[in-house]
């Protein structure tokens, strides 16, 4: 599969939470607190929970409003979906002279009748890069019309197709999964997210400032509304772009990972870390409503080491259907979700994409204390941690298998004054590719956070891994991984 500049999508990952974080508030949005997540879970933590109230209701003025339904437009999103294959295949063979470029009808044939093979890529490459242009194939039909459900065989067509014709070496069922999966995941955050920062009412600098951050969120999107010139069209602003509810935070600080593994001595890094999240969306009302109504995404850039790049967190979480327990005033619902998980610090890698399903459950959202908590079982089709004894001499250091597990999480909310979290969770891994065996992961952590006002504060939270790995040809590994972090935070906007 192409190998993209990992630098240059690792800033541009974080730029689509950062954008987004920056542009997203208009005057019609209802704001309300959010928290990051913690490595240390293998799973994103939802944020802290947040008050109910009626959906806004937009009224549509004068102006059109041909966004509101748009047509599906199939032969745009298939030219499209079929540049998302050209285009790189392109550049690596005229400009770079990439052996996998080297196509031809021999090796067409060839994938077409050989049997798959687990690709040996490195981690960067088949946990991010690989999602990531998995959500172009998917945003090719999402911005030409086509709903969440409608966009997603989008995403499985454009990993298959290229498995099979866009590169000499054998097709991979890691790639078609990773794409396919994550591209979905990735896809439908980055085209929410782009409807966030975009305004059809806007104009002037407003406008361009606007459009360019869309189109670094969303470049298929860019791209479609720069040929049919929507950039500069003034029209009405769709109802379904803004969420009910909208939260962004920074975090900036320390933390030190260290780890003690049964096989060598112990190891520590001390890191300094900068953190943005997003909450989009009531993460308990919006569970019911269109795919991905409520989703939560974090990214983590921390100074480097030996055995760390600068992206070492990226994740999603959203909401696929939920179904109410109990009566009409039930706080209960029972809710599925789809993830995307990218971890690559200098003590653990752990990428995987999948879903949850499970009870999320609240308190009256209207007292001073309102609390909080899930039960979630997980399922990863696919999942990646690094390995103690697998490596290839293309750079792949980690095993592959199906992720199987649950986490639950408990939390109390003091309005305008600071949250606590605890949560657990566990995950078996047994390895389909890799070195032969099983992995064990339990997790604990606990985060706590005050507020001087609405705006700012500070926090400190503590993480603890314990990995139990159980080889068949070679020593079991036992691995006790930890982080500290202490920071300040900053609510975008202030905490209302």
């Amino acid at each position: 599969m192409i190998r993209l500049r990992r630098e240059a999508l690792a800033r541009h990952a974080v730029a689509h939470l950062a954008a987004a974080t920056a542009l997203m508030l208009g005057p019609k949005l209802t704001l309300a607190q959010a928290r990051p997540s913690d490595w240390a879970s293998l799973s994103f933590q939802p944020h802290s929970a947040l008050p109910t109230r009626p959906d806004t209701t937009v009224r549509l003025g004068s102006l059109p409003c041909p966004d509101c339904n748009p047509p599906k437009r199939f032969w745009a999103a298939a030219g499209e979906w079929m540049a998302v294959q050209v285009i790189p295949w392109a550049f690596t063979r005229f400009i770079r002279n990439g052996e996998w470029s080297r196509l031809s009808i021999n090796s067409w044939l060839t994938n077409l009748k050989f049997s798959w093979q687990w690709d040996n890529n490195d981690f960067a490459n088949n946990q991010f890069s690989h999602p990531y242009h998995g959500s172009a194939y998917f945003n090719a039909a999402r911005t030409n019309g086509y709903n969440f459900w409608e966009s997603a065989p989008w995403a499985f067509g454009g990993s298959l197709f290229w498995e099979l014709f866009g590169e000499v070496w054998a097709p991979a069922p890691n790639d078609l999964a990773n794409t396919t999966l994550g591209g979905i995941t990735l896809g439908e955050m980055m085209f929410r997210f782009s409807s966030l920062v975009l305004d059809n009412r806007a104009t002037g600098s407003n406008r361009v400032v606007r459009e360019v951050a869309g189109t670094l969120i969303n470049p298929v999107r860019g791209f479609n509304r720069l040929v049919r010139g929507e950039m500069s069209q003034i029209s009405e602003t769709p109802p379904d772009w803004r969420p009910t509810f909208i939260q962004g935070s920074m975090d900036v600080g320390y933390r030190r990972l260290s780890s003690s593994p049964s096989l060598g001595g112990p190891t520590a890094s001390d890191q300094a870390f900068v953190q943005f999240s997003v909450l989009y969306g009531d993460p308990f009302t919006d569970l019911r409503k269109a795919p991905f109504s409520t989703f939560q995404a974090s990214g983590t850039l921390a100074s480097k080491s030996e055995r760390s790049r600068t992206l070492q967190d990226l994740r999603v979480r959203g909401s696929l259907a939920a179904k109410q327990l109990g009566a009409d005033s039930s706080n209960t619902l029972l809710a599925l979700l789809m993830t995307y998980e990218y971890i690559s610090n200098p003590v653990i890698d752990f990428g995987a994409q999948g879903f949850q399903g499970g009870i999320v459950t609240r308190t009256n959202s209207q007292k001073p204390l309102r609390l909080y908590g899930e039960a979630m079982v997980r399922a990863n089709p696919i999942a990646a941690i690094r390995s103690d004894y697998f490596v290839t001499a293309e750079g792949r250091d980690y095993d592959y298998g199906v992720g199987l597990g649950g986490r639950a999480e408990g939390r109390a909310v003091w309005a305008q004054k600071g949250t606590l979290r605890v949560n657990g969770g566990y995950i078996w891994l047994p390895v389909v590719s890799g070195f032969s065996g099983n992995h064990h992961v339990f997790t604990f952590s606990a985060d706590l956070r005050g507020y001087i006002n609405q705006k700012v504060g500070v926090g400190v939270s503590y993480g603890r891994l314990w990995r139990r790995s159980r080889y068949t040809f070679k020593p079991d590994v036992d691995e006790d991984l930890s982080e500290f972090r202490a920071f300040g935070t900053i609510n975008i906007p202030r905490w209302q």
